[in-house]
């Protein structure tokens, strides 16, 4: 089932490496929520390039795994050769769809960043999930809220964007801003001890201002299927966020990225 809107392979996975160079910082305090040590079996559910599973893969020591799960064949592809590059042996690359994650008790800890926003159906995800985790298992999840993604000074093309990208996730059934639910989902899923955080990177400079064009650039073509825009209008809203960029006084931010951990009882 191809639910995620923007697209993948190698362009997609670009992306998603300059994403998490500049989420990094953020994504990497987080982490210590989960107290990680050398010996956890661990899960990263839709681990795209596998920038953080690799991260995970360093922390649990050679006695721990942590298998990495995401549909894009050619993101995990990729991932794979990343990990033998890098002489990281405790990881494994798989090709599969959340929906279909049976797994029962088998994880001391599972993750996932950017996932549940693009599912029409988070919620048998999330019960994947619980399933999937030992008693005292920690779930460690970021998502967006995209309506907190701004720039400064306002710009219309960019808040037409920001605009389009929420309008399309909710055309495919899926949440651009789940992020708010996240708190509310894992209580009703059965999690315990649920805590949040908030973090939003905002760039004067440097590639993370990249992130808005590149991410509009994976979108265009779903937004004119859906009727959502133009080709025209497309070309105008990308000239329009790569000047803006350019600008030495403007300000983009990342949406905000809600960073919520339980625990199953």
């Amino acid at each position: 089932m191809q639910e995620y809107t923007i697209h993948g392979g190698i362009a997609g996975k670009r992306r998603l490496e300059i994403l998490s160079r500049t989420i990094r910082p953020g994504t990497e305090r987080f982490l210590k929520t989960a107290k990680l040590h050398a010996g956890m079996r661990c899960l990263d559910l839709g681990c795209g390039g596998g920038d953080v599973t690799l991260a995970i893969a360093k922390r649990i020591g050679f006695d721990g795994i942590i298998v990495g799960l995401d549909l894009d064949e050619h993101k995990i592809q990729l991932a794979t050769e990343s990990a033998s590059i890098k002489g990281i042996k405790n990881v494994q690359f798989k090709a599969f769809n959340a929906y279909d994650l049976t797994d029962e008790s088998a994880y001391d800890l599972v993750y996932s960043r950017f996932l549940l926003s693009h599912l029409r159906k988070p919620k048998i995800v999330l019960q994947n999930m619980w399933t999937a985790l030992r008693t005292d298992g920690m779930l460690l999840i970021e998502d967006t809220d995209f309506s907190g993604h701004f720039s400064h000074p306002p710009f219309g093309p960019f808040n037409r964007y920001v605009n389009l990208y929420q309008r399309l996730l909710k055309k495919r059934g899926a949440d651009a801003n789940i992020g708010q639910k996240l708190v509310g989902l894992l209580q009703e899923t059965g999690f315990v001890d649920v805590q949040f955080q908030i973090s939003q990177p905002v760039h004067l400079e440097g590639e993370g201002k990249l992130m808005a064009e590149i991410t509009f650039e994976g979108i265009s073509k779903a937004l004119i299927e859906e009727g959502l825009t133009s080709v025209d209008e497309a070309q105008k809203i990308h000239t329009g966020l790569v000047n803006f960029r350019k600008r030495s006084d403007s300000l983009i931010s990342l949406p905000r990225i809600f960073q919520v951990h339980g625990r199953r009882p």
